[in-house]
């Protein structure tokens, strides 16, 4: 298994991530995802780590823009790389320093603070870092009020398999139950579809699960 410790280096993880197939398997699951968008969107990926997830929908909406958060400017640093090597125009990335407690609220590398308005995004992405918040139902019942009528939040979550289990535990993960999850979402008025990975998807399948929130149109 990763050790923790590579949470602190970007470089060292990007590495990892890249070489090991988590970023292929991610790519193929969000691929297979139904999303419905088109002119110029905003998508956030929070706690964004490297910009995997951020990153594909930027390709696959071309008129879009992305705002990346993480607690590590170094992730910041390394995501802004990424989109450079994908060809991406720095002018669609935004980043910011930001905590999943307050998913909302960012510090920029300039140093300019930003509060972002609710209903305001119309694609928020995260990838196991809600269980890092100080309170995981407020920080979810936030981002829903973020989503704009008809947005979609893209949670690839840890799964509760053995192996998921053993991994949040190595990296001090202490998330809700995914049921539980479901329900505050479905309490905020959200469409809410479980979806588990299959052997395409492997290795990301051994410890996360798909939970994907679905705002109505007004």
């Amino acid at each position: 298994m990763l050790n923790p410790k590579l949470y602190k280096s970007s470089r060292v993880y990007d590495f990892f991530m890249k070489s090991l197939g988590y970023e292929r398997s991610l790519d193929r699951f969000l691929r297979s995802l139904a999303l419905d968008y088109e002119g110029p969107i905003r998508i956030l990926d929070a706690g964004c780590g490297t910009g995997v997830l951020g990153l594909h929908l930027l390709e696959r909406f071309p008129e879009a823009k992305l705002i990346a958060t993480d607690l590590e400017p170094n992730f910041l640093t390394t995501t802004l790389a990424n989109a450079d090597a994908r060809g991406i125009s720095s002018s669609r990335v935004t980043a910011g320093v930001a905590n999943i407690t307050r998913p909302n609220e960012l510090t920029h590398l300039d140093g300019t603070k930003e509060t972002l308005a609710d209903e305001s995004i119309s694609i928020i992405c995260i990838g196991a870092v809600v269980g890092y918040s100080d309170d995981t139902k407020a920080s979810i019942r936030q981002m829903v009020k973020m989503l704009a009528p008809g947005g979609t939040l893209i949670n690839i979550e840890m799964n509760e398999s053995p192996s998921g289990r053993f991994v949040s535990r190595r990296y001090h993960y202490s998330n809700i139950a995914l049921s539980v999850m479901q329900d505050v979402l479905r309490e905020e008025g959200c469409e809410v579809s479980f979806t588990k990975l299959s052997l395409v998807h492997l290795p990301a399948k051994l410890t996360r699960v798909g939970i994907i929130a679905r705002k109505p149109r007004k």
